[in-house]
């Protein structure tokens, strides 16, 4: 499932390569057809029709993308943390794994983030 906000990072992206202003409207729409898709699918699927299509892509099209591709049944392979690194790293546009903060560590791993080794103090 993705939520509006979701929705809303997903097509903002996509508006800039367009000009397009995108409007509470206009993400609720998409949501209500959209919304059973996984985050990253649909995520990988715009970023497709920005890369094959000179209008942003309406819902339909999003749909034919992840048909395509097989996105959906891609990203439900996917371990749920591998999942959620891939969507920090397109909703903050970062280049690589290095850029993820420890905030975002702890986003991506829950409970099971232990977070960097301790320093020791050496005495000297």
């Amino acid at each position: 499932m993705t939520n509006k906000k979701e929705m809303a990072i997903i097509l903002n992206k996509a508006a800039i390569y367009f000009n397009k202003e995108i409007t509470p409207e206009l993400i609720n729409a998409y949501h209500l057809v959209l919304k059973t898709y996984p985050r990253m699918a649909l995520a990988d699927a715009v970023m497709l029709c920005v890369q094959e299509s000179s209008f942003m892509p309406r819902p339909n099209e999003i749909i034919k993308m992840l048909e395509k591709y097989d996105l959906e049944r891609k990203w439900q392979c996917v371990e749920p943390s591998t999942e959620r690194m891939y969507w920090v790293l397109f909703r903050e546009e970062y280049e690589s794994t290095d850029d993820i903060s420890e905030a975002e560590c702890r986003e991506i791993f829950g409970n099971e983030y232990i977070g960097p080794a301790k320093q020791s103090k050496s005495k000297i």
